[in-house]
C-alpha cells in the first residue's frame, strides 16, 4: 500500500519505484520481437512530470497533516485527542439501606383503646452515604425509593413517610401505604420513583450528607382484636438504581480515569537511519474539562519510540509537567489549561531527533480541592486531552534513510533477446533536499540480495541552491542514467521482492556546515524519464 506522509516519502515514491515500472515496462516491450537483427537503437520517452509541493500531495493522506502557513511554509501538524468517561461512571451512587423499630408507649396504647384510632408521628435524621464524599444536594434521573413495613398490631395500619428537604413536581417526597389487618402478621410494600426529583442534605446540624424522614402512623381499632401491652412497627427503606443528573457537595474521594493514548508521526514510519533537526518544533498540550471541581492533570508518561525500537522521553527543563484546569462555573461551559514546551524550555530537538513514530502518553487525572470549597459535577461532565505537535519543514537533514519494501514481479517472454538497457533520469530540483536512491532486488524466499538497480548510490537529485534564510531559489539539474545488461536482466527476473531505499541530506557549504532549509508549498520538481534499449529485433517496436 502506498503512503504518501510528507516531501520526504514523495521523492522515494518518484525516484524509486517509478524506475521498476517503467524499466519492467521496456523490458516487456522488447520482449515481444521474434526474429534477429543486430544492433538498432530504440528510444523511448517514458516519463515527464512537473509537479509542485501541492501537486504532490494531492489526494493523499498527507492533507490530513500538512498546514501551510500564510507565507506558504509547510507544517507537519498531528494531533491527538483523548476524552474521559462521563461524571456519572466516576462517581457511582450506592444503594442506601436504612431500617429501624417504632416502639408505642401506654398512652399511645390507652388511646387507641379509648377512641378507636390514633395518630402517631416519628422522625429520624440518617445519614447518605457518599463514600467517602460529602454531599449537599442530589438532582436524580432515575433510582428509586422502596419502603417495607412490619408489625406487632392487629388492627388496620396506614403511614404517610415524608422527606421534608427534598422535592418532586413542587412537592416533597411522600410514599403512602395502607395495611389493613387480615388475619396475618402485617408485612407490606410501597415504593417512589426518584426520576426528577432532588434532595437536599444541607438541612441537619451537620450540613452535608444527612437528611430527616417523618413518619405519620394511624392506627385503627379492628373489631375485639386485643391490643396488647407492647407494640411495633418495624420499617425498612431501600434507595438503588440510583443515577444523578448533577450533584454537588465536597468530593474528597474521587478517581478519575487516567487518560492514556498513543499516537503515531507518519513522517517517521519509513525512517531507519540518519538525522533530522527541526528549528522550531512545538508541542501544545490542552486539557479541557465540563467539571465544577479544578482538575490536576500531570503526565506521568511521555515517550517517542523510533522505528528501532530506540525510545526517549520527552520533558521540561524547569517546573511542573503538568496543567490545572479550572472548575467550570456554570452548567454547560468548558475550561481549559494549556502548556506549550519547545526548544527553550524542553528536550523537544533531541526528541524530534530521535524520530519518534510511535508516541505513548499516561496523564493522571486529579480533584484538586486545596482551596476547601464546594463543588458540583453533572452527569454528562467529562475531562479531555489534546496533544498537538507541529513540524515546520525549517531545519536540516544529514543521510536521513528512508525504505520501502514492495513485491516485484518481472516476466519475460524473450528475455534472451535483450542485450542491454539504458535509463536516463533528468531532473531539475526545486526543493533543498539532496536525494540519493537505490533499489535491492530480492529473494523473498531466501531472503537474499540478487541485485541492484545502482552498482553505486549516485545523487539522483541535487538540492536547490538557498539564500542566507534558507528559502530555495532556482533549481538544480541532473542527469542520471542506469545501464543494465543482459546477464543482470536475468538475475532481476529471479527476483519477487524489491527494496527502495532513499538518503536525503540538505546542502553542505565548503566548511561542512548545514545551514537550516525551508520547503514551501510552491516548491517544485520536474522529472524526466527515457529508455534506451538496443536489442535483437526485425520490426519496429
Amino acid at each position: 500500500m502506498k503512503k504518501i506522509y510528507s516531501i520526504i516519502i514523495l521523492f522515494l515514491i518518484l525516484f524509486a519505484t517509478s524506475c521498476v515500472k517503467d524499466i519492467t515496462e521496456t523490458f516487456d516491450k522488447a520482449s515481444k520481437v521474434n526474429q534477429v537483427r543486430w544492433n538498432p537503437t530504440i528510444a523511448l520517452p517514458l516519463v515527464y512530470s512537473n509537479l509542485s509541493f501541492n501537486d504532490l500531495i494531492e489526494g493523499t493522506n498527507a492533507n490530513n497533516y500538512i498546514k501551510i502557513q500564510d507565507d506558504s511554509l509547510v507544517n507537519l501538524v498531528y494531533e491527538d485527542t483523548y476524552s474521559s468517561g462521563n461524571a456519572e461512571d466516576i462517581l457511582s451512587l450506592e444503594p442506601q439501606n436504612y431500617g429501624d423499630v417504632f416502639m408505642f408507649n401506654s398512652n399511645q396504647l390507652d388511646a387507641l383503646n379509648t377512641f378507636g384510632e390514633v395518630t402517631v408521628n416519628f422522625s429520624r435524621t440518617i445519614s447518605y452515604d457518599g463514600d467517602g464524599n460529602e454531599l449537599d444536594k442530589i438532582w436524580f434521573k432515575d433510582g428509586a425509593i422502596t419502603l417495607n413495613l412490619t408489625s406487632s398490631f392487629e388492627h388496620n395500619i396506614s403511614c404517610v413517610l415524608t422527606i421534608p428537604e427534598s422535592q418532586k413536581n413542587t412537592s416533597p417526597i411522600s410514599l403512602d401505604i395502607s395495611a389493613p389487618y387480615t388475619g396475618v402478621p402485617i408485612d407490606v410494600n410501597s415504593s417512589f420513583d426518584l426520576s426528577d426529583s432532588e434532595m437536599d442534605f444541607t438541612k441537619t446540624a451537620q450540613g452535608h450528607s444527612e437528611f430527616d424522614i417523618e413518619f405519620e402512623f394511624t392506627i385503627t381499632k379492628t373489631a375485639s382484636n386485643p391490643i396488647k401491652s407492647v407494640e411495633s412497627i418495624t420499617y425498612s427503606m431501600e434507595m438503588d438504581k440510583q443515577e444523578f443528573s448533577k450533584i454537588s457537595g465536597y468530593f474528597d474521594d474521587l478517581e478519575f480515569e487516567n487518560l492514556s493514548g498513543s499516537f503515531q508521526i507518519p513522517v517517521f514510519e519509513s525512517s531507519k537511519n540518519g538525522f533530522i533537526s527541526i528549528v522550531e518544533p512545538e508541542v501544545k498540550f490542552i486539557a479541557e474539562s465540563s467539571i465544577g471541581i479544578p482538575i490536576d492533570v500531570s503526565f506521568d508518561r511521555f515517550d517517542g519510540e523510533n522505528n528501532l525500537g530506540n525510545s526517549l522521553p520527552l520533558t521540561k527543563n524547569t517546573g511542573n509537567f503538568d496543567l490545572l484546569i479550572p472548575q467550570a462555573l456554570f452548567e454547560g461551559e468548558f475550561v481549559q489549561d494549556s502548556q506549550v514546551l519547545n526548544n527553550s524550555n524542553s528536550n523537544l530537538i533531541d526528541y524530534i531527533s530521535n524520530k519518534p513514530f510511535l508516541n505513548y502518553y499516561t496523564l493522571i487525572v486529579k480533584p484538586d480541592l486545596s482551596d476547601m470549597s464546594r463543588h458540583w459535577l453533572l452527569d454528562t461532565s467529562k475531562i479531555s486531552s489534546t496533544i498537538k505537535l507541529t513540524l515546520p519543514l525549517h531545519g536540516t537533514l544529514k543521510d536521513f534513510q528512508l525504505e520501502e519494501t514492495k513485491p516485484f514481479d518481472l516476466a519475460l517472454e524473450n528475455a534472451e533477446e535483450i542485450k542491454e538497457v539504458l535509463v536516463r533520469l533528468y531532473s531539475e530540483n526545486g526543493f533543498p533536499v539532496n536525494v540519493k536512491t537505490q533499489l535491492y532486488f530480492e529473494d523473498s524466499i531466501t531472503n537474499t540480495l540478487i541485485d541492484s538497480l545502482f552498482t553505486v548510490n549516485p545523487v539522483v537529485s541535487k538540492a536547490a541552491l538557498i539564500d542566507s534564510d534558507g528559502n530555495p531559489v532556482g533549481v538544480s539539474s541532473q542527469i542520471t542514467d542506469v545501464i543494465m545488461e543482459s546477464d543482470r536482466v536475468d538475475r532481476v527476473m529471479n527476483a519477487n521482492r524489491v527494496r527502495a531505499q532513499a538518503y536525503l541530506s540538505t546542502t553542505t557549504d565548503n566548511n561542512g556546515y548545514q545551514p537550516d532549509i525551508k520547503i514551501y508549498s510552491d516548491d517544485g520538481i520536474m522529472i524526466q524519464f527515457g529508455v534506451q534499449a538496443e536489442v535483437l529485433i526485425n520490426q519496429e517496436l
